[in-house]
């Protein structure tokens, strides 16, 4: 059988992406923005290749690229890449790259899929550079490519020393090294039944495993079950032999990484004679960076103002997906524009930072609620500013990498945001302040804005300070109205000097930061000045 209807599989994006960065990481780490000339916007690039014009300098002809011949394509003013198999012609899209032509020329005349992985796993560049496909990129076998290099390092050899001598013995090829194994193992999968219900259980052997890593699609009778494991991805596919409801119960225990799926059987007191049948994606065990993400038809349940130019959507997941995303974590968004599917990230927030006001389907993986800032120039924010109650958005699987095990011994969380950097810091301050009540922690949000009406959640910030002494909020503007009697200002080493306490003031300090690169950079850069740990700070990026 194949994928379900209701599921989109694109070849994008990839997972893992690297959200752990330290102030001389950032470029090289996350998406680094740079001010690009006008009228080179992505929906600018998106026109042009629309116009009909060639991009790939070659008429419309179709070629089989050797790497030596890729080689040669690597200046500003011929630059080919090879992504997953495939050469474009890049030149015409250095001035739309959004880090920059620099950051593009790293991968020029080369293949940059590894690079272009480690920094734009989101990006759909299939979609994004079609019309810039020059042709497929020949590979030579890794027999072939090692003798070719031992050729030249022995012509390399002779024009230094000279010829061997008759009596040295001719040099033999070294053996080629054995494929590197995975660093896990597949986790073991088992079933058993009840007169109720029929229970999945992997062995996963991780200790950090916890029930948000664990995504459950059904359609029908088609169960497919995907679980994060360290850095890897495990899929179990299965066509049941009867059917079981949508009421899912997912268990883990302890140490041992056990994780135990409970589904109850739509008819009660009937004994399987089979769990079913295995399908093609069974015991599927992948590196995230080569997990290609599904795409679910997604519901918009609600949409609610925050402020003039910020909406706050809930999303339904489709009747059968149980999908909780974990702390810190965002999901991707795809939309179709003039014909290139684009790809956005987004952290998934809370509906409110009230206790009164959460959404018990939320812990049931059943929806989710995105804070997006709506930008008139933007490429894929207009189009969710135009949604309405009922119309379908594409949402993909979650990714990250923020680890929970760093809040249970933390004593002081410090938080940086600025603008919608604010997301990731929503589900942070309510686990801290809200859901463990008993705890020690201190939470402190510096937050950063233009105006007083861009504060996000204003008043429920204020109303959480006031009832809890765990939790304090300081707002910095950097264009203030003249009434405004708080600080003012851009991020600088006295004030991240004057909000971060000192490491050895306090147990454990945990920083975390996020906004626009540039903010990012900034904090981090400061904190480090300031002598705290690389190991201390968490930077979220946007």
């Amino acid at each position: 059988m194949g994928t379900p209807p209701r599921f989109i599989t694109p070849q994008f994006p990839t997972l893992g992406s690297q959200q752990r960065v330290s102030s001389n990481s950032v470029s090289s780490q996350g998406r680094n923005k740079v001010t690009l000339k006008p009228g080179h916007s992505l929906m600018d690039w998106i026109r042009l290749t629309r116009s009909g014009k060639d991009l790939t300098g070659l008429g419309g002809k179709f070629l089989e690229v050797s790497e030596e011949e890729l080689s040669k394509h690597n200046t500003i003013d011929d630059a080919w890449i090879a992504l997953r198999g495939k050469v474009y012609n890049v030149t015409a899209y250095l001035d739309f790259h959004p880090g920059g032509d620099s950051e593009l020329m790293r991968g020029a005349g080369k293949d940059a899929t590894q690079l272009f992985d480690e920094i734009h796993q989101w990006v759909n560049a299939e979609s994004m550079l079609e019309k810039c496909l020059v042709g497929k990129l020949k590979i030579a076998s890794p027999i072939s490519k090692r003798v070719l290099e031992l050729k030249a390092g022995v012509q390399r050899s002779l024009r230094m020393n000279g010829p061997s001598s008759p009596s040295s013995p001719p040099s033999q090829p070294p053996d080629l090294p054995p494929p590197k194994p995975p660093d896990l193992q597949p986790p073991k999968f088992d079933w058993f039944q009840s007169n109720t219900s029929v229970t999945l259980v992997l062995y996963t052997n991780w200790p950090a495993m916890s029930s948000d890593f664990v995504i459950i699609d059904k359609t029908d009778l088609q169960l497919l079950i995907t679980v994060y494991i360290q850095d890897y991805i495990y899929q179990a596919h299965i066509e049941l032999e009867k059917d079981v409801t949508t009421s899912y119960d997912v268990r883990t225990s302890g140490s041992s990484g056990k994780v135990e799926m409970v589904f109850q059987k739509s008819q009660q007191d009937i004994q399987w004679t089979t769990l079913g049948r295995y399908l093609e994606k069974h015991n599927f065990f992948v590196n995230q960076k080569e997990f290609a993400s599904i795409y679910r038809n997604c519901k918009v349940e609600s949409i609610k103002e925050v402020t003039d130019d910020t909406k706050l959507f809930c999303l339904r997941f489709p009747p059968g997906t149980r999908l909780c995303v974990p702390l810190g974590y965002h999901v991707y968004i795809t939309h179709n524009i003039l014909g290139i599917n684009v790809v956005r990230s987004y952290t998934v927030v809370l509906p409110s930072l009230d206790k009164e006001s959460q959404d018990p389907r939320v812990p049931a993986g059943q929806v989710i609620h995105l804070m997006v800032k709506i930008y008139p120039g933007g490429t894929i924010t207009p189009w969710l500013g135009s949604l309405k109650k009922g119309d379908m958005i594409h949402v993909g699987n979650f990714d990250g990498n923020f680890r929970h095990i760093e809040l249970q011994d933390c004593s002081h969380l410090i938080l940086y945001a600025a603008g919608t950097g604010f997301t990731p810091m929503i589900r942070l301050i309510y686990q801290s302040i809200i859901e463990d009540y008993t705890s020690n922690r201190y939470v402190q949000l510096i937050f950063f804005n233009k105006k007083e009406k861009d504060i996000l959640w204003h008043d429920q910030l204020c109303a959480l300070a006031e009832k809890n002494t765990r939790f304090s909020c300081t707002n910095v503007l950097s264009d203030p109205d003249d009434s405004w009697c708080g600080l003012k200002g851009r991020v600088s080493l006295q004030m991240v000097k004057d909000f971060t306490p000192k490491s050895e003031d306090c147990t454990k300090l945990l920083i975390c930061v996020c906004g626009p690169t540039p903010f990012t950079r900034s904090v981090l850069q400061f904190a480090e000045e300031l002598g705290y740990d690389k190991q201390q700070i968490h930077a979220f990026l946007g």
